[in-house]
């Protein structure tokens, strides 16, 4: 719904968003997790949960769009529609290329693992906990993901008998010659084999007493290999990254967020490289969620890109809208760097947001010491950029910057002598009570060792992105105030803040 009028008594500065200039939306209706990101013949696909005909979740549709991009992209027709099987839930897409499903006829060809869920009729179950039934299916493409038909042998993998089994991520591990799918299987991830994809065998769970767990059952895995930046002589140059989703639970405040583990994968188990109670957040923000990377990236390319879906299902059905609802992060580049406590992701925008840039504004260089107070860094900001500044703190200062313009997003810096806290602040009300009550936040996000931090940040119409110290923590939130110009804005609470660098670089509109 949109926000009430505020002359009613209801707080209005949560307003429904004007069309993203860069990040993807539905051309209509509702969307959230993302699905089957595979690139082919020049073409990333990007697939995501739907639902055309409304504004809420409902009947799970896979909907899908193209782009050689990253920032235009063509909407194609639904590509899975549900049907007397059940709907059709969160997968994964690969490229076929040498027909092993034998559905192609020697060519090479798509195939979408997704999760087939049906609701029994009759059989209400658990008060709060709906029966349901979910297997593993096939989908198949012959003309470049233009049209699909679902295998007709469907489900390739029936539940064995867990009530949440879902998610499939299907790739392959060369060195053991086999396919791998990573299914959600309640409070873990289990690991399928198979070399002809479409006959799996269980090889392995991973989960049990591993990271962060919630009422919530784990959710749309994802599973890769990455080189390591900085890694000491003698240790294994790469390493596997599990990505896991937790959805939202009525006593977890924070909402839905996505956790990540650092390992080994031998093509049948996953071990943790970290002590078991060590929780891994891929991003510190509210809205990141539904993580997957692209498969069939070209060799000459050579980089693991990912998107989530930007939002919380805390409020997620009740975020003002504007004929859709849902929006997807800025696809990121995916790194590791090794690190004093172990192996950690480090992200990056991909770099096409670059050739939408125009010329940088007010761009510092040197050094610029800033004392007590507020200081505009930008006379005027624009509701679509990109921006990176590097800020220095002496020991006992403390800064907020306001780079959501108008204050209701705060960024707060203070180093207390032994690194610099991240404290992060949102504000939003539309006078619907589950968004109200879980939408605004004062949350501390992080600890940065030095006096020295790196902020990079995308800023479009319904979200900020910031990625700070180089990458290594994020923090993505929905960002819903009325779009306008105002000053970029630093305040200066206690002690001096050194600016030693601001480039900040207004964006173009991608063409619809």
């Amino acid at each position: 719904m949109n926000a009430p009028d505020s002359a009613a008594g209801v707080p209005a500065d949560a307003v429904a968003p004007a069309r993203p200039g860069l990040h993807f939306t539905p051309p209509e209706g509702w969307m959230n997790d993302p699905n089957g990101l595979v690139v082919f013949e020049g073409e990333y696909h990007l697939f995501y949960q739907y639902h055309p005909h409304d504004r809420v979740w409902g009947p799970m549709h896979w909907g899908h769009a193209v782009s050689r991009d990253l920032c235009r992209w063509e909407h194609l027709p639904v590509a899975l529609h549900p049907d007397a099987a059940g709907m059709c839930f969160s997968g994964s897409a690969i490229v076929d290329r040498h027909d092993t499903s034998g559905l192609f006829d020697g060519e090479p060809g798509l195939l979408a693992f997704y999760t087939e869920h049906r609701e029994p009729p009759g059989d209400p179950g658990e008060p709060g906990r709906p029966t349901y039934v979910q297997a593993q299916c096939l989908a198949y493409s012959r003309d470049r993901g233009r049209s699909w038909q679902k295998y007709p042998g469907n489900p390739i993998l029936a539940s064995p008998g867990p009530r949440d089994f879902r998610d499939p991520k299907v790739i392959w591990h060369e060195p053991s010659r086999r396919w791998v799918m990573a299914l959600a299987c309640g409070q873990a991830i289990r690991f399928y084999v198979s070399t002809n994809l479409l006959d799996w065998t269980l090889a392995s769970e991973f989960g049990d007493g591993q990271g962060a767990h919630t009422a919530h059952p784990w959710e749309c895995p994802d599973l890769f290999e990455l080189p390591v930046e900085g890694q000491a002589p003698g240790e294994p140059a790469t390493r596997w990254v599990l990505v896991v989703g937790i959805g939202a639970s009525a006593e977890e405040p924070f909402g839905s967020f996505t956790q990540y583990f650092v390992g080994h994968f031998d093509g049948e188990r996953f071990h943790n490289d970290h002590p078991a109670e060590t929780v891994l957040m891929m991003d510190e923000g509210r809205d990141f969620y539904a993580v997957q990377s692209w498969s069939d990236m070209p060799a000459t390319d050579g980089r693991r890109l990912a998107i989530a879906w930007l939002n919380n299902w805390l409020y997620a059905n009740q975020v003002p809208e504007s004929g859709w609802r849902g929006a997807m992060s800025f696809p990121r580049e995916l790194g590791l760097v090794a690190t004093p406590e172990g192996v950690r992701l480090r992200q990056a925008f991909a770099r096409e947001w670059r050739a939408r840039a125009a010329a940088p504004l007010d761009v510092a260089s040197g050094q610029a010491v800033l004392g007590p107070g507020r200081h505009e860094l930008l006379s005027a900001g624009t509701c679509l950029a990109h921006g990176r500044m590097t800020l220095g703190l002496a020991p006992g200062s403390r800064v907020l910057l306001d780079l959501q313009q108008g204050g209701h997003q705060l960024l707060e810096l203070a180093h207390d002598g032994d690194g610099i806290r991240v404290r992060h602040r949102r504000r939003g009300e539309n006078g619907v009570a589950e968004f109200d009550a879980h939408f605004p936040h004062d949350l501390a996000v992080g600890r940065l060792d030095g006096e020295t931090v790196t902020l990079e940040w995308l800023l479009d119409d319904g979200s900020l992105e910031l990625l700070l110290d180089d990458g290594r923590l994020a923090l993505t939130q929905l960002s819903l105030a009325a779009p306008a110009g105002r000053p970029l804005g630093l305040e200066v609470v206690t002690g001096e803040c050194r600016l030693a660098a601001l480039a900040y670089h207004p964006l173009c509109r991608a063409p619809r």
